[in-house]
């Protein structure tokens, strides 16, 4: 298995500036926020959306790399977006999925049995897949896949455990992130604007 935090830090010396990031709930979105506090980040999604705000944002910014950090309890609840992924196929957008094959209160998710993330993201038509298992795989597959035009699916067999990061909760959480997240988008070089604000 990985360590989460490890990985993330390789992920932080390998992004581009301009990328995007999107979260899921808990230690993703605590530890991923410690490590890149700057530029276009949304944290904290709740379950079941991480996956399809990044598809969107994906696309509302092709040039650049998208990269969704999803977890396992998050994308069991709307694995029907993995169909949707297959179909728009967007090759600016990197999927991890952290599988620590358990819920932060609720116990063991369906991955702790039998169910498998990547043979489901196989299954609805999703081309570059992968499960993680190592630090060296995780370099070998991730790295690669942010300089390529390609969508890429790797589930990451992680450690469980709560993370000891403290982070400042106006960088994960509420009104402040969200407005710290339109500010970024706003003053990204790709953003388009509103066509309202143009037509006048």
């Amino acid at each position: 298995m990985v360590n989460r935090f490890d990985c993330f830090k390789l992920l932080a010396l390998w992004l581009d500036e301009h990328a995007l990031t999107v979260t899921s709930r808990g230690g993703n979105a605590r530890e991923w926020a410690h490590l890149w506090p700057r530029g276009a980040n949304f944290h904290s999604l709740n379950m079941g959306m991480c996956l399809s705000f990044a598809l969107g944002l994906s696309l509302a910014f092709p040039r650049r790399k998208v990269i969704a950090i999803d977890s396992d309890g998050s994308l069991l609840l709307d694995t029907s977006g993995l169909v949707t992924l297959a179909d728009v196929n967007p090759g600016n957008l990197l999927v991890l999925v952290l599988d620590n094959q358990s819920y932060a209160r609720m116990g063991p998710t369906a991955t702790a049995r039998s169910a498998d993330l990547e043979k489901m993201a196989q299954g609805a038509g999703i081309k570059k897949t992968a499960t993680i298992t190592s630090i060296g795989q995780f370099e070998m597959m991730v790295k690669p896949a942010l300089e390529t035009s390609e969508l890429s699916f790797f589930v990451l067999k992680s450690e469980s455990g709560k993370t000891r990061i403290k982070v400042d909760p106006r960088l994960i959480h509420g009104r402040p992130m969200l407005e710290n997240f339109i500010t970024a988008v706003r003053s990204h070089p790709d953003y388009q604007g509103n066509p309202s604000e143009s037509s006048d």
